[in-house]
């Protein structure tokens, strides 16, 4: 058995993404900060570790459980992140910061713990989540849409960098999706009527990343490197 690590395990995509891992018969490592939907889970092949994505040293730690466990980190998915809006000339450095500290150095530092074991294995897939909105931008969204950004570059990097070790890096950017992130941005009905602007004529679920996530980590992509798979209804097109 193989392990996935996945970040932002508790709530979102990172949640659904962990289970359908599960249901594939990965071993998960799961961080978050709280177990959130996965409360409860009873799955002898799920290891939950509470853990801030700022703390290299903690999850250098989950990375030496899970090899201890497993002996190879077959993938890696980086879901953790924050989102708040704000009108961009409110935005405070405080909240600049903790955007910046948790969705794209969080994003860093967790690639840099466990790319390690990938090099050492010579093989690995990184899945970094970015956004929509990191290439079309959104009203009084600066700090989540320049962070987001900064994820699309980093995972070309990573792929460059890492390729002829046998070591893959993709994106994966979803349109709007209900989960808590928008959630905490908008009302129920302002959520649903973004609908109206996506060719499909809905908003995603967690479950429609669930697919292309899969293929991704999967050796099925064994070619697929340095790509940002946009997965958003037809919401935007280039």
């Amino acid at each position: 058995m193989e392990t996935m690590i996945v970040t932002g395990a508790g709530s979102g995509i990172g949640s659904a993404l962990t289970r359908r891992l599960l249901d594939e018969n990965y071993h998960v490592s799961a961080w978050d900060t709280d177990p959130g939907d996965l409360a409860g889970a009873n799955d002898e092949n799920l290891d939950f570790c509470e853990l801030d994505v700022r703390d290299a040293d903690a999850m250098s730690a989950a990375v030496a459980g899970a090899v201890g466990k497993t002996g190879k980190i077959a993938g890696l998915a980086t879901c953790a992140a924050i989102f708040h809006t704000r009108p961009f000339l409110d935005v405070t450095e405080d909240e600049w910061g903790a955007h910046l500290s948790i969705n794209l150095k969080g994003t860093l530092l967790a690639c840099q713990t466990v790319l390690p074991q990938m090099l050492e294995q010579k093989s690995g897939s990184i899945l970094l989540f970015a956004s929509s909105i990191a290439r079309r931008g959104a009203a009084e969204s600066a700090a989540y849409a320049a962070t987001k950004g900064g994820v699309l570059g980093l995972g070309r990097a990573i792929a460059l960098d890492h390729a002829r070790a046998g070591i893959r890096a993709n994106i994966l950017s979803p349109g709007i999706t209900d989960t808590p992130q928008p959630r905490g941005n908008m009302s129920e009905d302002a959520l649903y009527d973004w609908a109206d602007n996506i060719p499909l004529g809905r908003i995603g679920m967690p479950e429609d990343m669930l697919g292309t996530a899969l293929f991704l980590l999967s050796d099925e992509a064994s070619f697929v490197t340095g790509q940002d798979i946009r997965v958003n209804g037809g919401a935007s097109l280039f």
